[in-house]
């Protein structure tokens, strides 16, 4: 994988702010049970001016983001570290998981708080914007684990894949009525993708 060059001080600052205002954003929405809040009332309550919180989020809805960002953090940081050897879609699992356990989409608020941004057009293509940021970064890994492949689309394919499917299985968890096992979920939408990927490649099965 391609090296990234660490934050400098400044920027560890900024996003550190940027989660800071994301989170209170987040808490605001779960208690009114909606994304309508104003500008002014997030601001209000982070105990900043309107002006300055339009110098971090151009628009209102772009509040949503760092808390998506941290989770796409986490997954690529638990797929870096995880064995090289072990079964790609039980490593997939694990990283997602893992991102639940660590991050701020796990418990009824974090699925309260994915229902409200689901619901809100404007708030969910921003969790969609997030995820197409994610692709890349997850196509180099699969490349790593599983080969780059012949065709014309393989390169970035997989990766773009795995991250949809994460996302529908994710908006299927929280609409669903039923009281189903997010891993399971995974695991199965893992499976499928990554066993469509080796039609063409039967020495390498996916198993789990």
């Amino acid at each position: 994988m391609v090296k990234r060059s660490r934050p400098t001080l400044t920027e560890r600052r900024a996003e550190e702010l940027h989660m800071t205002i994301a989170q209170k954003a987040a808490e605001i929405f779960v208690a009114d049970g909606d994304t309508s809040a104003t500008v002014e009332r997030i601001a209000d309550a982070v105990g900043m001016s309107t002006r300055t919180f339009y110098r971090h989020f151009p628009v209102k809805e772009d509040v949503v983001r760092p808390l998506f960002r941290h989770s796409s953090q986490l997954v690529m940081k638990a797929l870096r570290s995880a064995p090289k050897d072990g079964d790609l879609v039980e490593v997939l699992v694990a990283a997602w998981t893992s991102e639940l356990d660590a991050g701020p989409t796990v418990s009824p608020f974090g699925r309260q708080f994915l229902t409200l941004v689901a619901a809100s057009p404007q708030h969910r293509l921003r969790w969609m914007e997030v995820d197409d940021e994610l692709c890349e970064a997850m196509a180099e890994f699969l490349r790593e684990r599983i080969g780059e492949g012949k065709g014309a689309l393989e390169p970035s394919l997989p990766g773009f894949l795995v991250v949809q499917a994460t996302r529908h299985v994710f908006m299927h968890w929280i609409t669903s009525e039923a009281d189903e096992d997010i891993a399971d979920l995974l695991r199965e939408a893992f499976r499928m993708v990554l066993n469509g990927v080796r039609t063409n490649r039967p020495a390498h099965p996916v198993s789990g």
